[in-house]
């Protein structure tokens, strides 16, 4: 009993960093997944308005961050509801079968003033891929952090679209996504 009471202090102030190294909140209502792809060479742009965000990220030890974003694929809006009930559709994103993206961090490195960049995994209809996101940290006043980045993904490495959409250039093969991320000050 001795020995147990001797080991709980220690303990407890080991896990103390580890309490206060706890992920910024996301700010969803200011926070944005966006993407544009064209069509026939028309832009059809669209977004996510349902996502959860896990950011842990001090500027001062940026390897040391992680991320975790799980995107809600009901959630696309183009403003066109037959557009939209296409892109949810099995040969697209496939909302029944595949309800989530995700992208998992590996690893955050710092590549000079507000930019960084983060290695990871992004997970699109079951299939997952390396990806690096780059992106810029912008500390507000009020304590909060602004992450903002743009990236492009291969419809086909994900098996978004097949038969006809991906014959000629029906659809364009490379989705440019960007997004903003709020994060709530540090507590």
């Amino acid at each position: 009993m001795r020995l147990l009471r001797s080991l709980t202090l220690p303990l407890l102030l080991l896990a103390l960093p580890l309490a206060q190294a706890a992920p910024r909140p996301l700010v969803a209502e200011r926070s944005e997944i966006a993407f544009s792809v064209k069509q026939m060479g028309v832009p059809v742009s669209g977004k996510f308005t349902r996502f959860e965000a896990l950011v842990d990220l001090d500027l001062a030890k940026p390897e040391a961050g992680s991320a975790k974003l799980s995107v809600d694929i009901a959630s696309l809006s183009t403003g066109d509801e037959e557009a939209d009930a296409v892109a949810l559709d099995k040969p697209w994103l496939d909302r029944a079968g595949f309800p989530k993206a995700s992208f998992q961090s590996s690893g955050v490195k710092a590549l000079g003033g507000e930019r960084y960049e983060a290695r990871g995994t992004l997970t699109i209809r079951g299939k997952s891929r390396p990806l690096t996101v780059p992106f810029s940290a912008q500390p507000q006043k009020d304590g909060s952090l602004r992450l903002a980045g743009e990236f492009s993904l291969r419809r086909a490495d994900f098996g978004i679209g097949g038969g006809e959409w991906n014959e000629g250039d029906l659809v364009a093969p490379e989705v440019p996504v960007r997004f903003t991320l709020w994060l709530a000050p540090a507590r």
